[in-house]
């Protein structure tokens, strides 16, 4: 049995929104590319392990965190090219793995995009940090970057080979770690939704979190990504808020946070153009903007 050219490893939890879009966008997208898909469900109590299952990919079940989910995918890859993905990204562009593969020159262990976005580039913390969305990795090299960290399970802890992805924003010291092995990494475009002549959503109430333009762009929060003027994928943010039982006005965890209705009717939006065919793709590709926090 041959080795698959690339190993897709997927984070989800409660994501029947979206994965069934995420996974069919990733079959349709990789034609003729030898793949193995892994979906790593941590206890969802949606459909999200059957959607997987149905639609071809493996499926693993464990409660854990975030970084420890990134780290268990990584280590079931044996393919030379390595892609962790998260349940809300939609691939668009059949290009996308060889625009991207086609970087990972020597030296060169991970392309990602800058986690500068939601919305409009509203991540200024995240300029010169990959985003935990979308992770394509030469596998082996990016593999130099693991340390020995120690684990308990059971009575007494034992040493694993592990990337660090315990610090802020999960990705943000992959730099860091990169640079220590003499590695670096190539950051993707972001680049917004189209603007509306009118806007499409109005708050109700002041909200936490909020910037007069996002009530006008088609898609939200949704940011697009592409390396060379090509738009490769699409990554929601935020895409299980929609599913859950909350009003605008409900109660939150004491964060402060974008309002619901809103990432309801962006989320919804995107999914009727993007099911009807009618997917409305950047037409500005500039990337001089400087982000800014809200």
């Amino acid at each position: 049995m041959s080795t698959p050219e690339l190993f897709v490893g997927i984070t989800s939890w409660n994501s029947a929104l979206f994965l069934p879009h995420c996974l069919e966008a990733l079959q349709a997208t990789t034609r003729g590319l030898e793949t193995h898909v892994c979906v790593l469900d941590n206890g969802s109590t949606d459909h999200s392990v059957a959607i997987a299952s149905e639609r071809g990919a493996e499926v693993v079940q464990r409660r854990c965190s975030q970084p420890d989910a990134l780290n268990a995918l990584l280590r079931r890859s044996r393919s030379p090219y390595t892609l962790l993905l998260h349940a809300d990204v939609i691939l668009l562009s059949p290009q996308w793995f060889h625009i991207c593969r086609s970087r990972l020159t020597d030296g060169v262990a991970l392309v990602s995009p800058q986690d500068i976005g939601c919305g409009p580039l509203t991540r200024p913390f995240g300029a010169g940090m990959p985003e935990s969305s979308f992770l394509l990795m030469h596998t082996q090299r990016f593999r130099r970057c693991r340390r020995l960290h120690w684990r308990r399970k059971g009575r007494w802890p034992r040493p694993r080979l592990e990337v660090d992805f315990h610090g802020p924003h999960i990705t943000h010291h992959l730099p860091q770690e990169l640079k220590r092995r003499r590695l670096t990494w190539v950051p993707m475009d972001v680049y917004v939704s189209n603007r509306a002549s009118e806007p499409l959503f109005t708050p109700t109430s002041p909200p936490a979190v909020w910037s007069d333009e996002l009530a006008y762009l088609r898609y939200g929060l949704g940011n697009f990504y592409g390396l060379d003027g090509t738009i490769t994928h699409y990554h929601n943010w935020y895409d299980r808020i929609v599913a859950r039982e909350k009003s605008e006005t409900a109660p939150t965890t004491g964060r402060k946070d974008f309002p619901v209705e809103f990432i309801r009717s962006y989320t919804q939006r995107l999914l009727e153009d993007y099911g009807a065919g009618r997917l409305e793709l950047p037409t500005d590709l500039s990337t001089t903007r400087t982000p800014k926090a809200l």
